[in-house]
Formats: structure tokens, sequence, C-alpha cells
């Protein structure tokens, strides 16, 4: 069994940086119906380098829908941006450069946008511009932390992981006191570790390599996610497929009872599933099917009323929102993102829903490059 083990990170204090001169860029908005649906798209950034939207699991908005932060490489270099979204200017959020574009978030607080550079985390906020050393990691850790963006419900605890000679570590934050708590898992790589948002003692993740498909192993072999217990310090097998189907992409709802994943077929992927479990891995519900479309990644909003989801077929794929209650779903429009192999995960929609639920944020390369959309959803 692998032991639980607990780090002190010291924190540092508010650390504010004088306001630099910060790069600006006049409005690169181009508002237009979509072809297909008629609904208006507004294509944020319009410039010939590529700009993405963060990660289906992410927030890029802030809580009053004001600013929308992306990353963008209109510098020669992965930056972070805010544009704002009543006139569509344009300004850096910050100087830090080789950011990972999806590797930043919008706070809980609705304010700060949270990114971590060279093992330290930053908590900036994005009316202000004013960037605050949050937790300073060296020293502590001698290889790379990657930051999940994944924050329980009252933002005292995040995730990060790294790389070490055993395996791959998974720590908890205590964002509070500094408190490290890891586990190591030995088994292979891992991605996509999540924090129950109501629940912080629950880390899910997904095991590499991926063996869904191989129908001749047993169940838990074939599992897509496994969950840790920080308490017990014990991580098993969470979300299992059926034989003939595999999962893909989960998400936890905000209220952290409901954990999302789409149900696709093997081989063929079609018909796919929306489907949900509970905190237990049981309870299983199916909200919206569909035989044709390759849906691909989604999110609940933050009511838990609605689900937003793309689809993954090359250069024709739509957005999507599915009432959870009625299984109602509307066409929003036709991202049509490329989804080739050598545009990686710049050639993929990752959809995300703001806080308020008004607004629907994705990534496009439609036009060759990756540029950043917005899509009112018609939520009130």
């Amino acid at each position: 069994m692998q032991k639980t083990t607990w780090l002190c990170v010291v924190l540092i204090c508010t650390v504010l940086r004088p306001m630099q001169a910060q790069e600006r860029w006049k409005s690169e908005w181009k508002k237009f119906p979509d072809p297909v649906t008629g609904r208006p798209v507004w294509q944020i950034t319009s410039h010939d380098s590529p700009s993405v939207a963060v990660y289906f699991e992410r927030q890029p908005f802030t809580a009053d829908d004001r600013y929308l932060v992306f990353g963008s490489k209109r510098s020669g270099a992965w930056q972070l941006y805010r544009a704002d979204m009543r006139n569509g200017k344009i300004v850096r959020v910050s100087a830090k450069k080789d950011l990972s574009p999806y590797s930043f978030t919008i706070h809980p607080d609705g304010k700060s946008a949270c990114y971590i550079h060279e093992n330290i985390l930053y908590k900036t906020d994005v009316r202000k511009l004013k960037e605050k050393v949050w937790m300073d990691f060296n020293g502590k850790f001698s290889t790379p932390l990657r930051l999940s963006s994944s924050f329980s419900a009252d933002a005292r605890f995040t995730v990060m992981t790294t790389k070490t000679d055993s395996g791959v570590g998974i720590y908890r934050v205590d964002l509070e006191d500094g408190s490290v708590q890891g586990y190591h898992w030995k088994a292979g790589p891992l991605s996509h570790p999540l924090i129950c948002p109501t629940n912080p003692d629950l880390i899910t993740f997904v095991p590499g390599p991926d063996t869904q498909n191989d129908m001749s192993l047993p169940m838990e072999k074939r599992a897509r996610t496994w969950i840790l217990n920080l308490k017990s310090g014990e991580a098993k097998p969470f979300l299992m497929m059926p034989y003939g189907f595999r999962a893909t992409h989960e998400s936890w709802s905000a209220d952290g009872r409901r954990f999302f994943f789409f149900k696709k077929s093997v081989p063929g992927w079609k018909p796919v599933s929306i489907c949900s479990i509970d905190q237990d891995g049981s309870n299983w519900r199916e909200y919206y099917r569909h035989d044709a479309i390759k849906l691909g990644h989604g999110i609940s909003s933050q009511d838990g009323h609605w689900f937003l989801s793309d689809g993954q077929d090359p250069d024709k794929n739509p957005l999507i929102l599915i009432n959870l209650q009625t299984g109602e779903a509307t066409f929003l429009c036709w991202p049509n993102a490329s989804m080739k192999e050598e545009a990686g995960q710049h050639g993929h929609v990752h959809p995300t829903l703001s806080f308020s639920g008004r607004y629907a944020c994705y990534t496009s390369d439609a036009t060759g490059v990756p540029q950043v959309y917005v899509v009112p959803t018609g939520l009130k």
C-alpha cells in the first residue's frame, strides 16, 4: 500500500507586485450569426498567433462576466491575457512566459486568476492586474509541479501533481495553512486529477495506460477513473464501464454530488451518452444520448441544471446546451474545430460555462489558427 505523507509549505505573506506597464491590444472582436443556428457568436481573438480558452474542467470568466481570461502566444511565448467583455479590449495579465495554456483558472472567488510558474503559485486580481505570490514550493519539490486548477467549494484546497522517482505524486494543498498531504501512485502515469468540491478528502484521477478497450480484462482493470481517499490513504477503481463501452472526460458537479462523464461505444464511439454517478460510484444516471454526433467534452452549470457539451467529429462539431432535468438539447453553434492530430489540444473545442451560465467559451481552429470564442447561452 502506498503511504500518505504530510509536508509543510511556508505560506508567503501577501506580496503584491507593483503594476507594470501591461501589453494592451485593441478589440479583435468579430461578431456574427452562426451559419447553422443563427445564434450570435463572438470571436474574441483574431490575432495571427494561437489563442486558446481554458481546458473544459476550468473557469475562464470572472464571476461578474466582466472579464474572460485566456492563453495566447502573441508575444512569441504562451502568456496570460484578459478580454474585457464590454468592449473586447485585451490586456496581458502576467509577464510570466511559457505558461501552459491550459494550466490556469479563475479562482472560486470569481476575481482572481490562478496559475503556477517555476513552482510558485500565483493569484492575480484580474481587474486590478495585481500579481500576488500565493505559495512558493521551491525547496519543497525538486521536480516541476502541475496545478490541477481544481478547488474545493470553499476554496481551501487544491490539487497538484509531479513526477517522482517512484511514479507520480498527488498532493492536496491546504491554501490556508500551507500543509500538503501527498500520495504516491506507482502504477504508471496519471492525468485529470480532480478534487471533489464538497468532500476534499476525495480526489479522482485517470491512470495510464488506457486499458478500457481491452474487453478481456476484469472490470476493475479497465477502470477509466480511480478515486483516492486521503482519510484512509487508499486508492481504488471508481468509474468502470460495462463491457462494450468506455468513458472519457469526467468532471464533478459544483455541489460534489454527481460525477459526470461520457459513455462511448467500443468500437466506433457512437452512440455516446452523457452520464453521471454519485460519490460512492453508484446511482448511475443517463441524461442525453446521440447516435450520430461524437459528444466529447463537457461541464455542468454551477446550479446543476444544465450541461454544455461539444462534439468531436473533425471539422463538423456542435456546441450543445442540455437541460439535465428534461434532456432537451439546444444547439448553440458549430465551432467546427479540426480535431487534427497535428493540432493537438489546440484543435479541440473544450467548452466551459461562466459562473452565471449566461456565456459559453470555447476554442476553435476553424480559421486555420486557434482562436477564442464566446456564445451567449440565453440562460437568465
